[in-house]
């Protein structure tokens, strides 16, 4: 009886784990060769903070299966630390993926290069989050990311569907913006590269259709690549069309560098499989409005 019991119990242990899987499955790697330190276990314990923080956190009211899970990745660089006043200052990759239907494959959604964070951290700090309120820099910038990432996962299985997720995000930045003073929160800065642009772009209805081609080509692309790959491309290409729209535009937006940062290389494998007509309008459109990547698309052609 008492085996039956146990057996029963684990079960019901086993699906409630599952039923309550995380949103984000999140990894944080501290690039610290730059920093000129004998002892860098504050790295290493920063690294477990981080993970800790977005991996124990429910940040949405819907369940995740295991493999539905985003998976993100945090690479802090630091150029700066001050062990006294417990200070870091550097860069941060902020790299994004979720799966694909009906194969193995995820696909990036988002791979930002922040050049700016700046943020106090001591060993055996409390990571507490509010997103109604500001605690600490280092935990607006992470959950700023965070539910920014889940946002674009949600825009791209639902047209438009990431808005909480952004609102968030937008809520998160002013809390900062007005209590903090670290830079990238503001708006007017010299660099594309800020969390205001980030958040601004993609909540502004000029940019709506780069928010509707995510949605073409994560849901009605990729996930049909596995059974049609012909269908699929041709989504793809329709999402790029949506994209060409802001190009016309706006085509120094940071909405456009967020996209292709992301994307420039999966297209290439993506058209490379193309027909010989496909291929060359793909590399006419997206040579128009990704220039700084034309050399890369020229691959295409294979």
């Amino acid at each position: 009886m008492n085996k039956i019991l146990i057996g029963i119990i684990c079960t019901f242990l086993c699906l409630t784990v599952e039923l309550n899987a995380q949103e984000i499955s999140c990894k944080t790697i501290i690039l610290d060769n730059q920093i000129q330190l004998t002892d860098k276990k504050i790295f290493r314990t920063l690294e477990q903070a981080i993970s800790e923080f977005v991996n124990n956190i429910k940040w949405t009211n819907d369940q995740f299966q295991p493999n539905e899970r985003i998976e993100l990745t945090i690479q802090f660089i630091p150029t700066k630390y001050e062990p006294t006043e417990n200070y870091f200052e550097g860069s941060a990759q902020i790299i994004c993926q979720r799966p694909t239907y009906g194969s193995t494959y995820t696909t990036p959604t988002l791979n930002f290069l922040d050049e700016d964070w700046k943020f106090t951290f001591a060993e055996f700090q409390r990571m507490d989050y509010n997103e109604n309120s500001f605690t600490s820099n280092l935990v607006a910038l992470v959950s700023f990311y965070v539910n920014y990432a889940i946002g674009l996962d949600y825009d791209s299985f639902s047209p438009m569907a990431g808005t909480p997720y952004f609102n968030k995000a937008l809520t998160i930045a002013n809390s900062a913006q007005s209590s903090d003073g670290s830079s990238g929160w503001k708006p007017f800065q010299k660099s594309l590269r800020t969390r205001y642009n980030l958040i601004d772009n993609i909540l502004n209805s000029r940019f709506e259709s780069i928010r509707q081609a995510y949605y073409k080509y994560h849901r009605e692309g990729m996930d049909e690549m596995y059974k049609d790959p012909e269908t699929g491309r041709k989504a793809i290409f329709e999402s790029l069309e949506l994209i060409q729209k802001i190009f016309k535009v706006a085509p120094n937006s940071t909405m456009l560098v967020l996209f292709f940062e992301a994307k420039s290389d999966e297209l290439v494998n993506i058209y490379k499989g193309a027909s010989p007509t496909e291929k060359s309008k793909a590399i006419d459109l997206l040579s128009e409005i990704n220039i700084a990547n034309i050399n890369k698309y020229e691959k295409i052609r294979g």
